[in-house]
């Protein structure tokens, strides 16, 4: 949630510098700035992080995130110039880059196999609650008002998160079984030291954890296998459908995006801005329920193919509107972005993270996330500075043409790559991982031998 209020806090902003109420002033290339600064942030923690997570623990590195939102929320309200939001937006990147390495690996190892899914949905759920926290609040208060209403999400934070348990794995990866058997004990609300599911559990973790007790969980580790690389490919395909559908940037820019259609007789774009944000919120708990009965693969289909669909609808829209209709409507814009935003709150947004807390070994999952989030952050970062200058020069149709085009792109790749996870262990699915490379093997020499040797078309 706090990384939510983060990403949403542009689009109220943004709105009264249009409307000239703040003494701040910034040009479109000092918002664009400051808006992708939050990316630039994000290129910061992940890696560091990413190996501290396995020495310090999970837990810690997500408490830190707390004292670092409340001094960045601090230094708005110091602040009257669009150089210190340069310095927040970094800061609060930062801290973005902390929650998206590590929390994905937290929620995976303490979930069990059958609810794995639908946690992981509620990091999404959460980050989708803070970007609607501030979109409501944001057109009714002050600029100094909705920063004081952001600073209450970090002190909640701090306030209830210091009594959550590190993660078990945390604990057998570093040979402490009997902090080990507290964290299990806690997290199934089961205080008995010899209760059966307690014993039980422990004893799977550690079954899965055996090999991985074994390495160090370098980029040797990472990329020295087949089923490392292929699982590593996956995620980073997964994870570039997810920016390339544009939502980070439809999150920052949405009061200025609606803004652009015909609003005239219809709500303003801050209304439309507060119902795109109850759309994704509220899509948050159909995920939850579907994400463990359908799978993974078929909603990210699903996701990408729709999310393509309705970007380019809109695209076609903002071209009609930029060559001179005018009278095209307003709800023409927001129901095929608010379809969008429905269909990626399925599919691309939710199940990253689940993905990245299930597709590599303990050892290595600190690492493959920190890769994961630079990844995400480097693409977000292009989108995100491009998106003004695209708007600026060539219209904003052209933006939401890329993003359909790139999702319709992860589309085929998606079906090409993704095998399924649904209620599978961490074994299981790595298994899963080498039969799908060993069939490709399989499938590659069946060509080759099928093909004519010496053959000579002038013969025939």
């Amino acid at each position: 949630m706090m990384a939510g209020t983060s990403l949403g806090w542009p689009s109220p902003v943004l709105a009264k510098l249009s409307n000239g109420g703040l003494t701040m002033v910034a040009t479109n290339e000092q918002q664009s700035w400051m808006i992708a600064m939050l990316e630039l942030g994000n290129l910061l923690s992940p890696i560091p992080f990413g190996l501290l997570v396995d020495k310090v623990g999970r837990k810690p590195c997500l408490l830190l995130t707390g004292p670092l939102y409340i001094v960045s929320w601090l230094m708005v309200l110091w602040s009257s110039t669009i150089g210190v939001l340069y310095w927040v937006r970094l800061l609060q990147g930062a801290c973005i880059g902390i929650i998206t390495t590590v929390a994905p690996i937290y929620i995976g190892e303490i979930a069990g196999d059958s609810i794995r899914g639908a946690l992981s949905t509620f990091f999404n759920g959460m980050l989708n609650a803070g970007i609607l926290y501030v979109y409501c609040v944001g057109p009714l208060v002050s600029y100094d008002a909705l920063t004081y209403y952001s600073l209450l999400v970090p002190c909640a934070f701090l306030g209830t998160c210091l009594w959550i348990p590190e993660s078990p794995y945390y604990y057998v990866l570093r040979d402490d079984d009997k902090k080990a058997h507290e964290s299990v004990a806690w997290l199934h609300g089961d205080q008995s030291a010899e209760s059966d599911v307690v014993v039980r559990e422990l004893m799977r973790i550690k079954a899965e954890a055996r090999d991985d007790l074994r390495h160090k969980g370098s980029m040797r580790d990472l990329f020295g296998s087949q089923c490392s690389r292929k699982a590593f490919l996956i995620v980073q395909i997964v994870a570039a459908a997810d920016v390339l559908s544009g939502m980070t940037t439809v999150l920052a820019y949405a009061s200025s995006t609606f803004a652009h259609a015909d609003t005239d007789k219809t709500l303003s774009p801050d209304q439309f801005t507060m119902l795109l944000g109850v759309l994704i919120f509220c899509t948050t708990f159909v995920t939850g329920y579907l994400v463990d009965k359908l799978g993974r693969r078929p909603l990210l289909l699903f996701s990408c193919f729709g999310c393509g669909a309705f970007e380019l609808v809109t695209g076609l829209y903002y071209y009609k509107r930029w060559v001179g209709f005018e009278s095209l409507g307003a709800w023409i814009p927001f129901t095929a972005i608010g379809s969008f935003a429905v269909i990626y709150s399925i599919g691309l947004g939710p199940l990253l993270p689940t993905l990245q807390g299930e597709m590599f070994p303990s050892n290595v999952r600190g690492l493959a996330s920190a890769i994961t989030s630079v990844t995400l952050t480097v693409i977000s970062f292009v989108g995100l500075k491009m998106y003004q200058v695209i708007t600026d020069q060539w219209g904003i149709h052209v933006n939401y043409f890329i993003y359909g085009t790139g999702c319709l792109v992860s589309f085929l790749l998606i079906y090409r790559f993704l095998p399924e996870t649904k209620g599978k262990t961490f074994a299981q699915i790595q298994s899963e991982i080498m039969k799908t490379i060993v069939d490709d093997d399989r499938l590659s020499r069946s060509k080759n031998r099928r093909k004519p040797v010496n053959a000579n078309t002038s013969d025939v």
